[in-house]
């Protein structure tokens, strides 16, 4: 039987109300707590204390597997465009990427997370520029971004994103992230399909994932609506046997669902750290309990 192992991703928990940054060591300890193997960290260069982090995660003897990249605007701030037709975009990103892999190789982690994400307005369904030349933005930021990874011993993980959120034709479907795969002159990347993007991108979830096969190092365990585990249509139980299949031996990695009063008293998502003006009033689940139902469902429909 082929192992794998379970994550968080933290940058999720703002959808339940908790703020990773106000208190880091009560929300790895509580991850642990749960039955997770690591707790994946948020992106935030300026907020991320990388050796602190390290320190906290070897007292509770939690792995952290990944630092997830700030791309979209809305999560960084600023246009990070790794594939568009701005030159001082794309250098941004280029700069933040040095910059947050520093901090992973800090933290202990293997591996970072890129994607091809829209500009601040977005441009859909048709690009501005031709799809050939944003796919060799994306290829030659790519090269780049694994050029530095590559001494720190990190690999570099594309996430295709659903086609209203990335470039259409860039990296919205594993095909794509393959096609990328054979273009860069590096070994150390890969990807981490998720599969809230899968479920709009791809004709069929289980045969991309067949497809790519070796190349998957980290599965993002998300459901097709943003809620909890089993609340929207994927079919984990297929999911997780055609992982199996395939040999996958990575990191599945829960995001926290959306939770409703959260969500309805606050612009809190993805990619915001800060807690929503609701939990302060004590409005959130239980963090724990969420976490251990998360990673209950991943186990009942885990294959045999």
């Amino acid at each position: 039987m082929v192992a794998h192992k379970y994550s968080v991703v933290c940058d999720t928990l703002a959808w339940m109300g908790y703020d990773f940054f106000a208190s880091p060591r009560e929300i790895l300890e509580t991850i642990k707590a749960a039955g997770y193997d690591g707790a994946d960290l948020p992106g935030d260069v300026e907020r991320l204390q990388s050796a602190e982090m390290r320190r906290i995660a070897d007292d509770i003897d939690l792995e952290i597997p990944e630092v997830l990249g700030a791309w979209a605007y809305f999560h960084a701030g600023e246009d990070r465009n790794l594939a568009g037709g701005d030159p001082a975009a794309r250098q941004r990103g280029l700069d933040y990427a040095r910059r947050a892999l520093d901090l992973t190789a800090e933290a202990g982690a293997r591996y970072f997370e890129i994607c091809a994400a829209q500009p601040p307005v977005y441009e859909v369904p048709f690009p501005k520029q031709p799809v050939e030349e944003l796919r060799r933005n994306f290829v030659d930021a790519a090269n780049e971004i694994c050029a530095h990874a590559e001494p720190l011993g990190i690999t570099v993980l594309m996430e295709p994103l659903n086609q209203y959120e990335a470039y259409p034709g860039v990296l919205t479907t594993l095909q794509e992230a393959l096609w990328v795969i054979e273009q860069v002159d590096f070994e150390n990347i890969g990807m981490q399909p998720d599969v809230f993007h899968m479920n709009i991108s791809e004709a069929s979830t289980v045969d991309a994932l067949r497809e790519a096969g070796r190349h998957i190092h980290v599965v993002h365990t998300n459901e097709t609506n943003h809620r909890q585990l089993g609340r929207g249509h994927a079919n984990y139980p297929e999911i997780l046997q055609t992982l199996r299949d395939v040999g996958f031996d990575g990191y599945l990695t829960t995001y926290l669902p959306i939770t409703s009063q959260v969500v309805a008293a606050s612009s809190s998502g993805y990619g915001v750290t800060q807690a929503s003006s609701s939990a302060a009033s004590g409005e959130r689940p239980d963090l724990q309990l969420v976490l251990e139902e998360q990673l209950r469902f991943l186990h009942d429909a885990a294959p045999d």
